[in-house]
């Protein structure tokens, strides 16, 4: 079972996250805005690799070269180790893919 992480724990795991996410109603938050369309759609294919071994699957959206994410664990109703681990995994994705 996940457990759903308290406000401390939240505000902690967010100050160690490689680049900055937000909390917003409940969803830890962030835009990705890449070079290109092919870039965007490069990071899309290589974090949906990541979401289906955790078995847990952001909400996203993609227009152009920009994703907007909202991670929360929908089976506690809240923010777990999960979330700050798969964010961690897209800022790493993110940059290796912008470096390119």
């Amino acid at each position: 079972m996940r457990q759903k992480l308290d406000n401390k724990q939240i505000e902690k795991s967010l100050s160690q996250l490689s680049l900055s996410w937000k909390l917003d109603d409940g969803f830890l938050k962030k835009t990705f805005k890449f070079k290109t369309f092919e870039n965007a759609i490069k990071f899309i294919n290589s974090v949906s690799i990541k979401c289906t071994e955790f078995d847990h699957h952001p909400k996203w959206t993609n227009i152009y070269n920009q994703i907007d994410v909202e991670l929360n664990t929908h089976d506690i109703d809240g923010i777990s180790k999960l979330d700050f681990e798969l964010s961690e995994f897209m800022n790493i994705t993110f940059k290796k893919i912008e470096d390119e």
